[in-house]
């Protein structure tokens, strides 16, 4: 399988091109080989998610957080550097999306850990740099429950307007913790790293179904959710 197949599945799988993103969505460092047998996926584009990956015998690492955000990458120093050099040593690739993954219906961050929380009725919410990424659900016991994984406690003004019971997200600031503490919204901070996983997890099962390639996700210790 090449890199651009995946790649363009990935796409449109994604629907990645209709996302105006702070992250440059797609391959942000491509290899000199052009076939792919394994591809690894990991929340974040770090030295060791790179390295696992690569000891997993994987040619392409597929990330929600990448290394190119806005406009692109100024120096490649520091972090940034090592996590090149790595991957350029080991001719790996690597592909990130942002609020594409957060945002899918079907493989998404947000619709994938409301459905394993057993929300129903899920419908969008929670606008983002122009994108609505989140969701809204039912309990079977009739709660109304905002989902938005990361670090999104800015939005717990929203769900209180959109009458939700309980609103859940990954991770927040002191001061939107007090914010929504003073319009009485109970928040539940899962963590950012745990509620992202939900979707890169769901992204792996399908391409192994749809285009026959090994896939691996490469977790870090401590999950606080599990799938």
């Amino acid at each position: 399988m090449t890199l651009t197949r995946i790649a363009d599945w990935l796409d449109r799988t994604l629907d990645v091109r209709s996302f105006s993103d702070v992250s440059n969505n797609g391959v942000q460092i491509a290899r000199r080989g052009t076939q792919v047998t394994t591809v690894a996926f990991a929340v974040d584009a770090s030295v060791r998610s790179v390295e696992d990956a690569v000891a997993a015998g994987a040619q392409l690492l597929v990330v929600h957080h990448g290394i190119s955000w806005g406009g692109g990458i100024q120096r490649l120093t520091d972090g940034v550097y090592n996590v090149v050099k790595t991957a350029m040593d080991a001719d790996l690739a690597l592909y990130a999306v942002h609020l594409p993954l957060d945002a899918n219906p079907k493989y998404g961050n947000n619709y994938e850990l409301a459905r394993y929380l057993g929300l129903k009725g899920l419908t969008p919410a929670f606008v983002y740099h122009g994108e609505t990424i989140g969701v809204v659900g039912t309990l079977p016991n009739g709660r109304k429950v905002g989902v938005c994984s990361g670090g999104a406690g800015c939005f717990a003004a929203d769900a209180k307007a959109l009458g939700c019971d309980l609103y859940i997200t990954g991770e927040a600031d002191w001061g939107e913790t007090i914010a929504a503490e003073n319009i009485g919204m109970p928040m539940i901070c899962a963590g950012h790293y745990p509620t992202e996983t939900f979707g890169v997890k769901a992204v792996a099962a399908a391409m192994k179904k749809a285009l026959k390639v090994k896939t691996v996700f490469l977790p870090r210790a401590n999950e606080a959710l599990t799938k």
